[in-house]
């Protein structure tokens, strides 16, 4: 059963850096648009002070406008990001059920904080990142309410516990 989650974890860390490479390049197509420096390089204008060119644009303004305007392959990557996250939290924290559950509190936390700025958004991209960050509070608070009530075994998984 293990083999199983590893071979998991390392298929969703390399949909990740995937992801990332592809989102990165996406991004790229911000350096040819000026016009959007003052609403994407969010990064750069505070770094920077409100002042950019091409040249002093940050690596995570190019994730922010390749989710924003193409949001495929970012989508992909938070998927794998959380999926990442949930399993080495459930692995990991198997017997120490305060932590886990700490955890997944905080993801859910900052899952509907991203969720709630970002579901005004004007562009299609992070309206979906917004419902994204929606379901990955709901999951983290599913999990926290599963694991306490007993409907999740710790060596067998959903459905083995005292409750099936």
């Amino acid at each position: 059963m293990a083999f199983k989650k590893i071979v998991l974890l390392i298929g969703a860390v390399v949909v990740f850096i995937l992801a990332a490479l592809i989102s990165w390049y996406e991004g790229g197509q911000l350096r040819d648009e000026p016009r959007e420096w003052r609403y994407t390089a969010v990064f750069s204008n505070w770094a920077n002070e409100g002042f950019t060119n091409a040249d002093n644009l940050w690596v995570l303004d190019h994730f922010v406008y390749a989710a924003k305007f193409e949001p495929l392959f970012p989508l992909a990557m938070a998927i794998s990001f959380f999926f990442v996250i949930f399993q080495l939290t459930f692995w990991l924290f198997r017997g120490r059920r305060t932590v886990r559950n700490a955890i997944l509190l905080l993801v859910a936390s900052i899952s509907f904080l991203a969720c709630y700025a970002l579901f005004d958004s004007p562009t299609i991209g992070f309206r979906l990142f917004a419902v994204l960050f929606g379901m990955a509070g709901a999951l983290s608070v599913f999990g926290i309410i599963a694991v306490k009530s007993g409907g999740y075994s710790e060596a067998k998984g959903f459905g083995k516990g005292k409750f099936s």
